[in-house]
């Protein structure tokens, strides 16, 4: 299998666990709001890569890269997960999922202002992608959630550009295990002064239908997709892994559409069409001149 056929394996693996988390998630927060959520599949995430790294790679840890990894782990492990499930608050699975992949725009932004230069394939991806995604959200105004979801994109953008450009030696596993423990750290410390009323309900949690979603939250989300993640990024690149992502919104879209009743639209299917086009031009597309 040629690297590029490899690559966009592991971009529909991550479009998958990416497309599914919004619509699996929604219920349990709904529950026991983001906080908990959030807090819970982070234990998940660090319970099972620590014992990985402590049957593994005990040996390898680096306090350098622990360092460096703490910017990383703010933007892509504390602020991305936690600003996508608190917009399921305030709107609804489909319009969150499509919308946080507007973030390859802000990545190829990011990229221009860094570099002084246009990639032509990767533009046009974005530009491509975010027209699908304004299919999919035409006849809706944009609210606090979908605020919230747009903010998100962002920083996923500068969390993958950082990834990218931070010189962590480390491997992928001890990288995603680093920016777990940040992101957990960050989320006790902070989730007391979000409000008096949150509690970590034990009983609740028991329940199936916020169980499962933790499980699969913490397993898939928080550490088998970073691990294709970053693995991506390292031999991609940057700003052809957020493009990869695009095709995760289609996915959490018929997955919203099968399990929580809600509805797709005809500006949904064209939108759909235009982000697997986009895709097309990421993977397939000739690459720009002098890049």
């Amino acid at each position: 299998m040629t690297e590029k056929k490899l690559l966009l394996c592991m971009a529909l693996i991550i479009a998958l666990i990416w497309g599914s988390n919004f619509p699996v998630s929604k219920a349990a927060i709904e529950l026991i709001g983001a906080w908990p959520f959030r807090f819970y599949c982070n234990v998940i995430s660090v319970v099972i890569l620590l014992i990985i790294v402590l049957f593994f790679f005990r040996k390898k840890i680096v306090f350098k890269d622990v360092l460096l990894c703490i910017p990383l782990g703010v933007f892509n492990l504390f602020l991305v997960p936690l600003l996508n499930n608190i917009s399921l608050f305030y709107t609804d699975a489909v319009k969150a999922s499509v919308l946080i992949y507007t973030m390859p725009v802000f990545t190829s932004l990011i990229y221009i202002v860094i570099n002084r230069s246009i990639n032509i394939k990767y533009a046009m991806t974005a530009i491509t992608g975010v027209t699908g995604v304004l299919f999919f959200i035409s006849v809706d105004k944009i609210g606090t959630g979908e605020l919230i979801i747009l903010i998100s994109a962002f920083c996923w953008a500068t969390g993958t550009v950082l990834s990218e450009r931070t010189p962590v030696k480390s491997n992928v596993f001890l990288r995603v295990f680093y920016q777990n423990c940040v992101s957990l750290l960050l989320i006790v410390l902070t989730m007391p002064f979000m409000s008096d009323d949150i509690q970590l309900p034990l009983s609740v949690i028991s329940q199936p239908r916020v169980l499962l979603p933790v499980l699969y939250t913490g397993i898939t989300g928080g550490v088998f997709v970073y691990i294709l993640w970053f693995y991506m990024i390292e031999k991609g690149g940057a700003e052809l892994t957020s493009c990869a992502i695009l095709l995760s919104p289609v996915i959490s879209v018929l997955i919203s559409l099968f399990f929580l009743g809600e509805s797709v639209t005809l500006n949904m299917l064209i939108g759909m069409l235009f982000i697997i086009f986009g895709l097309f031009i990421a993977f397939f597309g000739k690459k720009s001149p002098g890049r």
